[in-house]
């Protein structure tokens, strides 16, 4: 049987991990490689939100959950269109 998730140690780590986030709106496609590493980063960061609130429902991330999930689709998107390659 898994452990149970620590919700609440979740949550604070991704309020953090938010809080340190990329912001996409200063990076520029010109800049290729800054700005594709800024869309996975933020890409990877909603699919963490995902995870945590399928684990954790009562989380205070899944009223933004949604917004999370089209932001992900947005950047994958754009990740794709400049042509990005995942450094992971």
């Amino acid at each position: 049987m898994a452990p149970a998730a620590d919700c609440a140690a979740e949550a604070a780590m991704l309020a953090k991990e938010q809080s340190e986030l990329p912001r996409l709106e200063v990076a520029s496609p010109a800049d290729r490689p800054p700005y594709c590493i800024t869309l996975e980063t933020v890409m990877a960061f909603a699919g963490r939100v995902r995870t945590h609130v399928a684990r954790c429902p009562n989380s205070d991330f899944a009223a933004s959950a949604a917004d999370w999930s089209r932001r992900r689709n947005d950047y994958a998107r754009l990740f794709s269109q400049y042509r990005c390659k995942r450094t992971r």
